[in-house]
């Protein structure tokens, strides 16, 4: 509540009920907007609620989406996430929704309880899409609703609504690009969402698309070209400014999948009691990976926003290097190479690693969060004649990167009082 107060937004819960190829659904709507309207931006972010009920997109860039004015609208399109957490939460509150399938259900406890073996979490994947069936079209159909000021938005003046989704709901977000976009549109044939932001799980190549995409990767995301979806980098493809192909993939260098620069994520403890693994093998006294992963987040939606609403273009990017074995190519340092930078990796005080061990083989292993480690002593000597030279050097990149769009000026001054309060050398 904190932050939403000092913002002064207002959250809101609703129901939304349709019906979709015969079969009627009803499921919640979550809400947070602007307490006054004169401070609302006309653009609502809409997030499918993750399938181990979560809000990704949210956590990564609420803090941008305040600053900036948006709404943001949580809908629960997943039949799994709806039985395995929304209903309960609260039996008789949630009792009268509902969400049809004819699959059987999922067993375990949502997203989180996918297996660690790649051909038993691809066929896992699958059927998840099977008992989620009608997540494109509930999208479709609520966002429509969102657009047109219904509910929580009335007298708002909605003007623009994207799609957004991290990790699993990155593949919600895919499957609604690649089977609804074109599918589920209004009667004159306007899309209903006015751009997209699929993170964190890259399945496809994305296509010609008639309203902006940009794809956000970390590191830890792809730097296994193995995995299942990420097999020799498929999706990757070139950026387009084309109306009908408007197009940007940011891979973000060193990032992990998860963010763990802020508590309480940065706490080891917390991945030391993971009971699912999904945190991959964290040594106990290592040090969670600090780099600013929600502020390259906000960057990469604060551009998709622009280029939706005032058409202006983002800056395109290069790639993570990728070596003859398959892998990133890494500097002098341990960290990566290529990719969108922060000026953390530019003027190196720590090694980062966006996964924190390897396969049986001998690939990056997938973890959701990464580690650091310090650079030795005698490099950081090496590197900085003093602790003003660092701080000089760190201030100097950072400035740069904000020039050229990859860091938001917002996001800046805590980054300079962490340098100012770094032991270097």
């Amino acid at each position: 509540r904190g932050l939403l107060d000092d913002f002064d937004y207002v959250e809101e819960e609703g129901f939304a009920s349709g019906e979709v190829d015969g079969h009627p659904y009803s499921t919640s709507v979550f809400v947070r907007r602007p307490r006054d309207k004169a401070h609302f931006s006309g653009t609502v972010i809409v997030e499918p609620v993750h399938a181990a009920s979560a809000a990704p997109v949210w956590i990564y860039t609420s803090l941008y989406q305040m600053r900036s004015g948006h709404g943001w609208a949580a809908i629960c399109s997943q039949k799994s996430a709806l039985d395995a957490f929304v209903k309960p939460s609260n039996e008789q509150r949630y009792a009268s929704l509902d969400i049809w399938s004819d699959a059987a259900p999922i067993e375990g406890s949502g997203f989180s309880a996918l297996p660690r073996d790649p051909a038993q979490m691809q066929a896992r994947m699958e059927h998840m899409r099977e008992v989620n069936v009608q997540s494109t079209p509930i999208l479709a159909q609520v966002g429509a609703a969102l657009a047109s000021g219904a509910g929580p938005f009335s007298d708002l003046g909605v003007r623009h609504v994207i799609l957004t989704g991290h990790s699993q709901t990155g593949g919600v977000v895919t499957d609604y690009i690649v089977n609804g976009h074109d599918a589920q549109r209004y009667e004159g044939g306007s899309p209903v969402f006015h751009g997209f932001f699929p993170s964190g799980a890259p399945s496809v190549k994305f296509g010609p698309c008639d309203v902006p995409i940009v794809q956000v990767l970390s590191d830890g995301d792809i730097s296994n070209p193995h995995r299942p979806g990420r097999e020799g980098r498929g999706y990757r493809r070139p950026d387009s400014d084309d109306a009908a192909d408007r197009y940007r993939l940011y891979e973000l260098a060193g990032v992990s999948h998860m963010g763990t620069r802020y508590p309480p994520y940065s706490d080891n403890a917390m991945w030391q009691n993971d009971p699912i693994g999904t945190a991959g093998n964290v040594p106990n006294d290592a040090t969670m990976n600090s780099l600013p992963h929600s502020e390259l987040f906000s960057m990469g939606m604060h551009h998709l926003v622009r280029w939706v609403t005032d058409g202006v273009s983002p800056p395109r990017a290069d790639r993570i290097e990728v070596g003859p074995d398959g892998l990133f190519v890494k500097d002098e340092y341990g960290n990566t190479r290529g990719g969108i930078r922060c000026p953390q990796m530019d003027v190196p005080r720590l090694q980062y690693l966006s996964n924190p061990g390897v396969d049986d083989r001998g690939m990056p292993a997938f973890g959701v969060v990464g580690i650091e480690k310090p650079l030795p002593p005698e490099t950081l000597k090496q590197l900085y004649r003093d602790h003003d030279d660092y701080v000089e050097r760190f201030e100097h990149r950072l400035e740069q990167l904000e020039s050229q769009g990859w860091l938001l000026p917002a996001d800046a001054d805590e980054m300079r009082r962490e340098a100012r309060e770094a032991m270097v050398p």
